[in-house]
């Protein structure tokens, strides 16, 4: 692996931090300075959600989400550059879809994490503290679709796209998107309706723009900038 192989996806990369801050971090600045509430959706499949245990352990696997989603949008590109445009297209099309839906219809999951009692106690474990770290940090809306899931299914649409992948490669990649994805539910930081949306967008639009042209224009575009930076 030679940093000339890795540096085409650099530009494509910050696009896509780019468009996941204007939309996440975007919509999440915009609900706290207007003092947006959003809807508890928790009404949906009530049942299975309150049969969701707390687990307070499985915020390592839920963190080690920016990492793992950086290294496996380079894999993706390092080993197929047009299958990187293809997962890059999808990604923008969510993001713009699911910005426009935290936009105009905010949702909020502040009572599903009261569930996890730590906000009664006060001699919280380190992990535990840890849990409290992320909930301050990341909010209690955006939670409809999950970008935790989103993002982490989108790996495992890049590793089934190559299908010449190592297979150790594509365990890893399964794995821990796989992971991540249920570690959404037992932090009580997503309802199941928000695993279960991001998997269908993801899915969706994925057999949707795959083969159109605008996965086409995204990869002429960012060549001939990525030509004129000599970064390919």
């Amino acid at each position: 692996m030679t940093m000339k192989k890795l540096s085409y996806i650099v530009i494509p990369f910050l696009f896509v931090a780019f468009m996941q801050s204007l939309t996440y971090w975007g919509n999440q600045w915009y609900a706290e300075a207007m003092g947006i509430v959003g809807v508890d959706y928790s009404f949906i499949l009530k049942g299975f959600n309150d049969s969701v245990p707390f687990l307070a352990w499985t915020v390592y696997p839920y963190t080690i989400a920016f990492p793992f989603w950086v290294l496996s949008f380079f894999y993706i590109g390092y080993r197929n550059k047009h299958n990187m445009y293809i997962i890059l297209s999808s990604i923008f099309v969510a993001f713009t879809l699911s910005g426009l839906f935290y936009f105009f219809f905010q949702s909020d999951v502040q009572a599903w994490r009261e569930t996890s009692g730590l906000f009664n106690q006060t001699d919280l474990s380190f992990t535990e503290r840890y849990v409290m770290t992320i909930y301050q940090a990341a909010g209690p809306r955006n939670a409809l679709p999950s970008y935790h899931v989103l993002m982490s299914w989108f790996c495992i649409l890049g590793a089934r796209l190559d299908k010449s992948m190592p297979k150790l490669g594509k365990i890893v990649i399964w794995t821990l998107a796989i992971a991540i994805c249920i570690s959404t539910q037992t932090l009580k930081q997503h309802y199941i309706i928000d695993l279960i949306a991001a998997i269908a967008l993801a899915e969706g639009l994925f057999w949707l723009i795959k083969n159109t042209k605008l996965v086409n224009w995204f990869e002429r575009t960012f060549t001939k900038i990525n030509q004129k930076l000599h970064l390919e």
